[in-house]
């Protein structure tokens, strides 16, 4: 009988430290002895500061790199290559600019080593869920930064991930757009339900979508508190959910563990002889 932690999805941080040599041959400590745990199909927000490391976790995760102490374990089994059943939707497009919305959706399963046309065929199925029949054609230059961003999650969530790793994907959209994605991944990662490591700067969007919220603490960062997000699901418009009693209850708590961090994080960047901050 497998364990929860053996369960395809979930994710064990033990005693994680992740250190990084610079250019000038210093050693910069990114992470230090973090301890996280995710259960399969649960979707886990990160917040802290900048610079905390909280992209490094994402990273590890995916296997794109190795912690320097501890373990990182998905589905039960150290991460030694890159994951299995892992999907990764970063901050910046990573969309092939030469290529078509639809070859860039189906761009997972040909890899995989799927038919074309079965691989089409996906990917106008996911084109259509999110909302972009008709530019099956069009070039990534020729969309919106929301139509980009759907286009990365039709792609990210074609391949059915078991693990869906998201550094920061909306920041980069305006107010409107941002509510909009938001719901449509809700909708989504209901549908699929793949455990989720979710890293944002903003508390309110980490509310709004997950299970839990682990607050990083100023870099080198390891995990201060992890709270319980016990909003009933399904969570309904995300821009109405942020007027709920028990949502700003939830934000006061943790807003009160990631203040600290983000002034420690504020005063090193602008002490004397660190320069302005950015």
């Amino acid at each position: 009988m497998p364990t929860e932690a053996q369960i395809p999805g979930g994710i064990e941080f033990t005693n994680v430290t992740k250190r990084f040599v610079s250019p000038t041959g210093a050693v910069l400590t990114a992470i230090r002895e973090v301890n996280l745990s995710v259960k399969p199909g649960e979707f886990c927000a990160v917040v802290g500061p900048t610079g905390c490391g909280k992209s490094t976790t994402l990273t590890l995760a995916a296997g794109l790199d190795r912690p320097s102490a501890g373990t990182v374990r998905v589905s039960g089994k150290p991460v030694e290559g890159i994951t299995k059943g892992a999907s990764f939707v970063f901050q910046t497009d990573a969309l092939l600019p030469w290529k078509s919305v639809l070859a860039n959706v189906a761009l997972g399963a040909t890899f995989r080593g799927l038919p074309k046309k079965q691989s089409y065929d996906m990917a106008r199925n996911w084109l259509k869920t999110v909302g972009l029949s008709g530019f099956e054609d069009h070039y990534p230059h020729q969309l919106s930064g929301g139509m980009r961003k759907r286009v990365a999650l039709a792609a990210a969530l074609m391949n059915e991930p078991t693990l869906l790793l998201m550094d920061e994907p909306f920041s980069a959209l305006d107010v409107q757009t941002r509510a909009i994605m938001s719901n449509e991944l809700l909708a989504m990662w209901d549908k699929l339900k793949p455990t989720v490591l979710f890293v944002t700067h903003d508390l309110e969007e980490a509310i709004a979508l997950a299970d839990k919220v682990a607050v990083i603490t100023a870099g080198p960062g390891t995990v201060k508190a992890v709270f319980e997000v016990d909003l009933p699901r399904p969570r309904g418009a995300v821009q109405e959910i942020r007027f709920q009693k028990r949502f700003l209850e939830l934000y006061q708590q943790i807003w009160e563990a990631l203040r600290e961090e983000v002034s420690r994080a504020y005063s090193r960047v602008t002490a004397p002889g660190t320069g302005a901050a950015a």
